[in-house]
């Protein structure tokens, strides 16, 4: 016997309502093929959270920036040494 689920007014839920057992909302697909169906200048949807996990900086006014990865400067060698006359 399935369980007997309420919407949010207190009436039963019909049968069949909602999303199906196994439909996906996303699928995967590569920036070659996302450029087939559109052009460099078009406006893709993308998720606030997903877009800040790939390290974008977002400002309320404008485009969202790419954060440079930080450039780590290496010590010179300092090489000991003494001058003879």
């Amino acid at each position: 016997m399935q369980k007997i689920t309420y919407n949010k007014d207190g009436s039963i839920r019909k049968k069949g309502s909602g999303r199906k057992q196994g439909a996906k909302s996303f699928i995967n697909i590569s920036i070659s093929e996302l450029q087939k169906f559109c052009g460099s200048a078009s406006l893709v949807p993308v998720s606030r959270v997903w877009l800040e996990k790939m390290g974008a900086v977002l400002t309320k006014d404008a485009q969202p920036t790419a954060i440079k990865e930080p450039v780590v400067e290496e010590a010179e060698e300092k090489i000991a040494f003494t001058l003879h006359r």
